[in-house]
């Protein structure tokens, strides 16, 4: 009787070792399953937020590449409007005049650098750019306006604030290109 008992218990424990065992590999399948497809999932979302980031860093770099053409192109327009050396005893005021009798031109370059490199610079550059073509817009007709003395004296005083606008535009694209910060 004993050794059916010992006979049956061992069977017995046989058939729940062996029901255990497809349940537990059961509920493994089930999860491993789950895992699988939240690991595909949290691939594809990965993939995503790479491609988004890829995208990001290229938009990136167009709008860098983009103001490196824009400081390149005002460094070449700024050498164009500065008044060049052109006799031995020029000074600040010939150097004005020099300025404000190309005003007309002035008004038209800084007018194309605008409508070209707009988009890439901070407003305040593109106000203070406006600001530099009014100058030479509004002082471009002053001798016809006003009499002789006072039109030189004015024109000159402009073309004065009007380079030194200048200036700062530049330093604030040299800033800008070095200052990658902005968003």
């Amino acid at each position: 009787m004993i050794a059916l008992l010992g006979g049956g218990s061992f069977v017995l424990i046989a058939v729940c070792a062996y029901i255990a065992k497809l349940v537990a590999d059961h509920s493994i399948e089930g999860h491993k399953g789950a895992l699988n497809t939240e690991l595909e999932r949290l691939k594809n979302e990965l993939a995503k937020e790479s491609d988004l980031h890829k995208l990001k860093l290229r938009k990136a770099e167009i709008l860098f590449d983009r103001e490196l053409v824009a400081v390149v192109d005002f460094g070449k327009l700024y050498r164009q409007i500065a008044p060049s050396y052109s006799h031995p005893d020029m000074d600040w005021d010939d150097a004005c005049t020099d300025v404000a009798n190309r005003f007309s031109t002035i008004e038209k370059q800084l007018g194309n650098y605008l409508t070209n490199h707009a988009p890439v610079l901070t407003e305040e550059l593109r106000e203070k750019l406006g600001r530099c073509a009014t100058i030479a817009s509004h002082n471009k007709f002053a001798g016809d306006e006003m009499p002789g003395a006072q039109a030189a004296a004015t024109t000159k005083a402009k073309a004065a604030k009007l380079l030194d606008e200048l200036q700062v535009v530049q330093n604030g694209l040299f800033a800008m290109v070095k200052n990658e910060t902005r968003g």
